[in-house]
């Protein structure tokens, strides 16, 4: 056996499992027969450790029973959340990529591993079968290659039926857990940790961001203002106390607002304030009465202060009508931060929304922008750009420019492509690397979320240049854009019409300078 050979068998549990090559050195054919080509989906419920052995140990026995059939194992697919929910990525990841014709036969441990749902399960044995794939389920339940389907109804509708069964037992637990004083929530309140069941005062700072959050607001500070200001001294947030992987370093008005209404704070545990509908949908419902139970531990500041700030929220709720949406909403941001810029009466002009919300830490960017100001820029440009249309000369030389443009474009989308095959190459080499136990499963998704970000980013950047590649095709394109000019150039002036018809975005940078993205392929 050669050294490459050698080095796609790793050893799991003193046995050697060969682990199949890139698909690109994989025959589909073998001894003049076809090699089926396979997946497999494992899941479990939670995040707990016990359970990611759970899925290890799957992985390991699919792969035995694949390497048994001489079948060819493309992708494994895994998730992390409950069966009877349709949107978990790795099984909406199988469904597309079975849809595309990348794979045969679907392997699971069982059928309620794909789900517990009833309509769930139907939706997934029809799109199987209108696109011939088989399924598998290694406890004998399913198998549609050797047409062991009778009892598929049954099973979908046991399954639904467990869950369901499960559930209600949970909330029953819960709810008495709850009436007992326990806290059932995953993450405690900011300030607090969970001992036994129990909320106890953290031995940090953050039982003191409490006071002085409820102490700032009484005060009369608002609570963007003291947003900004936990923001702008690196305060943890509630995210970053929680550790969570994706916390935020920044405080939001509604994260102050959450804090204040926290009946949690002054010794009272609130809980099951809402619930959900069913097992097979997220939506919740506000029950009857939520379950309230007084002084089950520490408080961090007294009632009265609760019931003071209480009734303050009550009467400085904005109860105005919704803001005017001004003609650059959504059109002009900050080119430092990219957040949108915000239209402030009292500065007769837009400023950075993230420089207002978040203060100087988060961006730098205080240039005023006056609409009037922005709104003849974009019309001379327009009327510079029709009058150069309008000229006989310069339109016979438009047609070369476009040509020459398309060849610039046609380049740019040939190295976004190769960089889009790049990136789904890497995805699976980090693939391959974990099912050969060269990667942890922490540094598989760290790469595969990295991968992710910058294949959306690739994306966007090849849909905007075959637009601009279409533009530049089209035989008509100076024809059309200057019809459109013209009539724009009539009216003399920016309606949000026009505006939008023209312009995607207009960028402000910490300097004060503007450009303009337009709709089109602009050839000058």
């Amino acid at each position: 056996m050669n050294t490459f050979a050698t080095q796609l068998y790793p050893t799991i549990d003193g046995n050697t499992i060969p682990i199949n090559p890139p698909a690109s050195q994989y025959n589909t054919t073998y001894g003049g027969e076809r090699v089926l080509r396979c997946v497999i989906y494992a899941r479990v419920s939670t995040e707990m450790d016990s359970q990611k052995t759970s899925i290890d140990n799957q992985i390991d026995l699919f792969k035995r029973y694949a390497f048994d059939k001489g079948w060819q194992i493309v992708k494994t697919y895994t998730d992390k959340q409950s069966g009877t929910k349709s949107n978990r990525p790795g099984l909406k990841s199988m469904i597309e990529d079975g849809k595309a014709g990348k794979y045969d036969v679907i392997l699971a441990k069982e059928l309620s591993r794909l789900a517990r749902n009833g309509k769930l399960s139907y939706d997934l044995r029809d799109t199987c079968q209108q696109n011939n794939i088989d399924i598998v389920c290694l406890d004998n339940s399913i198998n549609t290659i050797s047409g062991d389907v009778g009892n598929f109804g049954l099973f979908a509708w046991l399954y639904e039926n467990e869950s369901a069964s499960t559930s209600r037992r949970n909330k029953a637990a819960r709810l008495t857990k709850a009436r007992n004083g326990f806290f059932i929530g995953s993450i405690p309140p900011y300030g607090y940790s969970i001992n036994k069941g129990k909320l106890e005062i953290r031995e940090d700072n953050t039982p003191e961001i409490v006071k002085r959050i409820f102490t700032e607001y009484l005060q009369g500070k608002g609570m963007d203002s003291i947003a900004r200001d936990l923001t702008a001294e690196s305060v943890p947030t509630p995210s970053q106390a929680a550790r969570k992987s994706n916390a935020s370093p920044l405080w939001h008005a509604s994260t102050i607002k959450k804090i204040l209404n926290n009946q949690h704070y002054c010794g009272d545990l609130v809980q099951n304030k809402t619930e959900t509908i069913s097992v097979t949908t997220n939506k919740r419902k506000v029950p009857e009465k939520a379950t309230i139970i007084e002084a089950t531990h520490e408080p961090i500041i007294s009632k009265e202060t609760f019931q003071s700030v209480k009734k303050m929220l009550q009467t400085r709720t904005r109860t105005t009508t919704a803001p005017k949406r001004h003609l650059f909403t959504n059109v002009l941001y900050c080119e430092s931060c990219q957040k949108g810029m915000w239209c402030k009466t009292n500065q007769k002009g837009y400023r950075c929304g993230g420089n207002i919300k978040h203060g100087d830490t988060f961006c730098l960017n205080r240039i005023v922008i006056r609409e009037q100001e922005l709104k003849q820029i974009i019309l001379e440009d327009i009327q510079e750009l029709f009058k150069s249309i309008s000229d006989e000369e310069i339109m016979i030389s438009l047609k070369a420019r476009l040509d020459h443009r398309k060849v610039s474009i046609t380049k740019e989308l040939a190295k976004v492509e190769n960089n889009v095959s790049r990136l789904h190459s890497r995805k699976k080499d980090y693939l391959d690397m974990y099912a050969d136990n060269l990667l942890t499963r922490e540094e598989l998704l760290a790469y595969r979320e990295q991968l992710d970000k910058e294949l959306i980013e690739v994306e966007k950047s090849k849909t905007e240049l075959q637009e601009k590649l279409k533009e530049c095709e089209s035989e008509s394109y100076a024809m059309d854009l200057g019809k459109k000019l013209e009539g724009i150039s009539a009216l003399g002036d920016l309606t949000p019409q026009v505006l939008h018809s023209l312009v995607s975005k207009v960028t402000c940078s910490l300097e004060g300078n503007l450009s303009i993205h337009y709709n089109f392929v602009k050839p000058f």
